[in-house]
């Protein structure tokens, strides 16, 4: 049994859909506040779904019965509830799910996270580190995989804007290079980690398919659409004051993501085993946005 905490969001989601086409057993750890129509989702694809909450571990302890492999995606960041934050549900919900693990037997814990090292301090990203650490000094096998900037999150409508009204966003000067990834083959790569013997105790950093800088997806979108796009540059300063002055953890965090990625200039494409030979590019994912249809791998 793989049990997959975050199972109603978009990335624990796809993960689900991945291990139920092959045929794996898999429990959704889901919330009683979540969506009605996402669970029955869940339900329709076989899986088993138990309610519980990252921080009652009286459920977890319930939820990892039986349970050989555990997958973490859970974040406060999109989803956040009443009693959420990003130590309490982040950093200590995902310590006690991994404690809650190690007690009920399980093999092997992965949890998706990403390289904060390249980005400024925040509520989020000391949260993710330290988890990882939790991880690394417990006594149960961990993969801890960091991907880079979500296409799905970066290049959506929240922070990159909408191309079919002409207008964009980047932050900072959008000259540095990034290496954008779809959450599709985020999700590949967990489902292969689960069946993979050499990711165990291991954190293994990868990237998408290609580097390329905010100005040239810019580009992409303007082929996509078929026409210029007007682009507002956030610059590095006002995000850096933005950082520095926030006193709310979500504010900290979103400026601190915002001018990491203004910071951003990666220098290589890293891959691995686990990693799909065909990955979604820029280009795809800005048809796809155009067209209207599934970003999804």
């Amino acid at each position: 049994m793989i049990l997959v905490a975050g199972s109603t969001g978009g990335l624990g989601g796809e993960i689900v859909r991945r291990l139920r086409e092959r045929g794996e057993p898999v429990r959704g750890l889901v919330r009683s506040t979540s969506s009605p129509e996402i669970v029955e989702r869940l339900k329709q694809q076989g899986v088993e779904v138990v309610i519980g909450d990252l921080k009652h571990r009286a459920s977890l302890d319930a939820a990892c019965r039986g349970v050989k492999t555990v997958i973490s995606t859970v974040t406060t960041i999109r989803t956040t509830q009443a009693g959420d934050s990003f130590q309490a549900t982040d950093a200590a919900g995902n310590k006690s799910l991994i404690d809650a693990a190690t007690k009920a037997g399980a093999e092997h814990f992965i949890f998706v996270s990403f390289d904060a090292e390249q980005f400024p301090s925040t509520p989020l990203t000391d949260a993710k580190k330290d988890v990882e650490e939790h991880l690394r000094s417990g006594r149960i096998d961990y993969t801890i995989l960091q991907p880079p900037q979500f296409m799905d999150v970066w290049l959506g409508p929240m922070l990159f804007g909408d191309p079919h009204a002409g207008q964009v966003k980047v932050y900072g000067a959008g000259m540095g290079k990034v290496a954008y990834i779809s959450m599709g083959d985020v999700a590949e790569v967990a489902v292969n980690a689960v069946f993979s013997p050499s990711a165990r105790n291991k954190t293994i950093k990868f990237t998408g398919p290609e580097l390329l800088s905010q100005r040239e997806v810019v580009e992409q979108f303007e082929t996509a659409v078929g026409k210029p796009l007007i682009v507002t540059e956030v610059p590095e300063q006002v995000l850096e004051v933005q950082w520095k002055s926030a006193q709310n953890p979500f504010e900290k965090t979103f400026a601190g993501l915002m001018l990491g990625l203004a910071q951003l200039n990666e220098k290589e494409v890293r891959s691995d085993q686990l990693v799909p030979q065909q990955m979604l590019t820029v280009h795809e994912f800005a048809q796809r946005r155009a067209g209207g249809g599934s970003t999804q791998a």
